[in-house]
């Protein structure tokens, strides 16, 4: 496994890849764009029953050229590609851009729908082993019915889509909004203009508004709003003691009147508000 690669990987990413593993039982795994696996969750690696397709049976080459296929499937059509692989294990692929450009892959596997295991591996195995120990490998996969698999793969994508909006991938040489929306991120207290800002990076305002809106979805200033916002409702989640006015400090407003109401406009309720139905 190559460590050397071109883009930084945030802690919270691997957490967000524990909790799945851990919840499910499904693996994910990020590639980079060329194909290199550099992340994945708990308990690292194949299930024992790849592990012995591909080493017992020969079939690396096969899971490895299938990986491959469906991963340029999948940045062609720039969407979750779901699929049955050869061993007849279900599996899904999302490509993962930022700022329009491909960061890598994140992948999760392996789990089955059913309880047969493809005959032709099966046989071969008992042929040369003269035992079923492929197959009860195979039965030792997480399962799930084929009815569970919207949830699974939409649950995937929302993951996917939290980790590249909080910027937890990032390319190490990312481009000067990559830099600004990471510094927001974890400095949610500064308060900077959009000029302030282009000065920061040595660009335009006119530049950054459009690759920064791009890039998020969204203006500059109302990104910066938001992540205040989400700051907030932290600290009031964290500390049910804390005051609005300390609160509304610590995310860069000196006037608690001035938090309040934007956070109203922006919430449609009132700090207060949420803390008193957070539960």
């Amino acid at each position: 496994m190559k460590t050397d690669v071109n883009f930084i990987f945030q802690e919270d990413a691997q957490r967000i890849f524990n909790h799945f593993k851990r919840l499910l039982g499904i693996k994910i795994t990020f590639f980079t764009a060329d194909f290199v696996e550099v992340k994945t969750g708990v308990k690292k690696g194949h299930c024992q029953y790849c592990k012995l397709l591909r080493t017992k049976l020969g079939c690396e080459y096969l899971c490895r050229k299938l990986d491959t296929e469906k991963q340029l499937q999948a940045l062609e059509e720039k969407r979750l590609v779901s699929y049955q692989c050869h061993g007849g294990m279900m599996e899904a692929i999302l490509p993962v851009f930022t700022v329009n450009k491909l960061v890598g892959y994140i992948m999760i596997g392996q789990f089955r729908t059913t309880d047969d295991c493809p005959p032709k591996h099966r046989n071969v195995w008992k042929i040369l082993n003269n035992n079923d120990q492929l197959n009860e490998a195979f039965l030792q996969a997480p399962y799930y019915p084929k009815k569970k698999l919207d949830d699974i793969f939409g649950m995937f994508e929302l993951i996917v889509d939290s980790i590249v909006t909080r910027h937890l991938i990032a390319v190490k040489t990312a481009s000067s909004v990559e830099k600004l929306i990471s510094y927001i991120d974890q400095n949610p207290q500064v308060n900077l203009t959009l000029s302030q800002a282009a000065d920061m990076m040595y660009r335009s305002p006119s530049s950054i508004s459009h690759e920064f809106k791009r890039a998020t979805g969204t203006n500059f200033k109302k990104y910066l709003i938001l992540k205040k916002l989400e700051k907030a409702d932290e600290l009031m989640s964290e500390n049910e003691n804390i005051k609005i006015k300390e609160v509304a400090v610590k995310v860069g407003y000196q006037d608690t009147y001035l938090f309040s109401r934007i956070y109203k406009n922006h919430r449609g309720h009132s700090p207060n508000n949420f803390r008193k139905h957070r539960h």
